[in-house]
C-alpha cells in the first residue's frame, strides 16, 4: 500500500482524521480507557467511554488533551495509534500528517504534539494553523488577492484571523468556545433555577434551544435536574428565548474577539470583509451565530456546510499542496 496523507484535528473534545482521497476516515472522542492498576491504555474514543461505563471499578477515562494543550503525551500518544490503525489501517509504510494547532501555542507545546503524533506512528509530521486549515477545509480561494475573515469555535477556543493569499494578517485566540457556552448554562440553572445538571444535559440544552437568530421560532424543552438544596430531582421548563441570556457573557467574548479583529484589519482587507462576508466553522459555533452577526456588525456571514470537520479536511488539503 502506498504511502498515506492524513490531515489531523485533535481537539480537547474530538479528534478528527480525514484524507483527500477519502474525505473523513475518524471523527471520535479525544479519550482514552486506563487501567486503574496498570495506568495502561486500553481502548480510545467511543470503545473507550463505553468499556469504562461497564467496568467503572477498572478502569477511568483520561482526556489527554485540554484547551488544544497536550497534558499527558503518552496517552494522546497511544489514543492517536489507535485511531491510526482504525483510519488507514494497518501498512507498511507510515502516514505522512498534517496537524492543524491553535495559533498561540508555545514552542515546546507545539513539538509536545508533533513528539505525540510521530511516537502514534507518523513518519513525518507537519504543523498548520487551525484557521488556515479551516479555511481551506472551508473552500476559500487562498489564490486570490483577497481577504477573507474566517471564525473557528471549537470546544474551548474561538480564533479569528483576517487571511489574505495563505497567510493570517491579523488573528486573535479567546480561552471561550462550545465547554465554556457548556458552562454558562450550567452556572444559569444553578443560580436561576436552583438546579444542578451536567455536561451532558447542559450540551443537549444549549443544541436543542440556543438559537441567536431574531427571528427564531420560540422552543420550550423540560430538562431533569436535581435541586441544590435538597438533591430532589425536580424538572424544570426552558424557553429558547431564555437560554439566550444565560449564554450572554461567554458569547460577548466570543463578538469582542471578531470586533477586534476586523478593528486591526486595514481599510483594503475591510473593504474585502464586506465583499466576502464572514465564514464560521467549527463545532461550538451556535445555532443562529451568523444571524447575530449580520444583526451586530452589519456584515454577511455564514456556517460552513462542512463547520465540524473543516479543520481536519484543510489540513488533509494543505498536505497534499505541499506534496506538489
Amino acid at each position: 500500500m502506498f504511502r498515506k496523507g492524513i490531515g489531523l484535528d485533535i481537539g480537547t473534545t474530538q479528534t478528527t482524521v480525514c484524507s483527500v482521497e477519502d474525505g473523513i476516515l475518524l471523527k471520535e472522542p479525544t479519550v482514552a480507557a486506563l487501567d486503574v492498576d496498570t495506568n495502561e491504555v486500553m481502548e480510545a474514543g467511543e470503545a473507550a467511554i463505553e468499556m469504562v461505563n461497564s467496568s467503572p471499578d477498572k478502569m477511568y477515562l483520561c482526556w489527554p488533551v485540554w484547551d488544544s494543550v497536550v497534558k499527558h503525551a503518552g496517552v494522546l500518544a497511544a489514543v492517536l495509534r489507535i485511531f491510526f490503525r482504525r483510519a488507514i489501517g494497518r501498512t507498511i509504510l507510515r502516514p505522512q500528517v498534517m496537524v492543524a494547532i491553535p495559533c498561540d501555542l508555545t514552542e515546546a507545546q507545539s513539538n509536545a504534539v508533533e513528539d505525540a503524533v510521530l511516537a502514534a506512528g507518523a513518519s513525518r509530521v507537519h504543523l498548520l494553523e487551525a484557521p488556515l486549515c479551516a479555511a481551506l477545509g472551508a473552500g476559500l480561494d487562498f489564490a486570490s488577492p483577497t481577504g477573507h475573515f474566517l471564525v473557528h469555535v471549537g470546544a474551548s477556543r474561538t480564533e479569528a484571523a483576517m487571511i489574505f493569499i495563505g497567510d493570517m494578517v491579523t488573528h486573535m485566540t479567546v480561552q471561550t468556545g462550545g465547554k465554556q457556552f457548556d458552562d454558562a448554562i450550567i452556572r444559569y440553572m444553578r443560580s436561576k433555577h436552583r438546579l444542578y445538571i451536567g455536561m451532558r444535559t447542559a450540551e443537549q440544552i444549549k443544541i436543542r434551544l440556543t438559537d441567536l437568530a431574531a427571528d427564531h421560532e420560540e422552543r420550550k424543552l423540560d430538562v431533569k435536574g436535581r435541586f441544590v438544596d435538597t438533591k430532589v430531582p425536580r424538572v424544570v421548563s426552558l424557553s429558547s428565548r431564555e437560554m439566550l441570556g444565560a449564554v450572554r457573557e461567554p458569547l460577548s467574548t466570543v463578538l469582542d474577539a471578531i470586533v477586534s479583529v476586523v478593528e486591526q484589519t486595514g481599510d483594503d482587507m475591510r473593504a474585502d470583509i464586506a465583499g466576502g462576508g464572514i465564514v464560521l466553522t467549527g463545532g461550538g459555533v451556535l445555532t443562529g451565530m451568523d444571524q447575530l452577526l449580520a444583526d451586530v456588525m452589519g456584515l454577511r456571514a455564514r456556517v460552513a456546510a462542512n463547520a465540524d470537520t473543516a479543520v481536519a479536511e484543510g489540513a488533509a488539503i494543505a498536505l497534499e499542496r505541499l506534496g506538489k
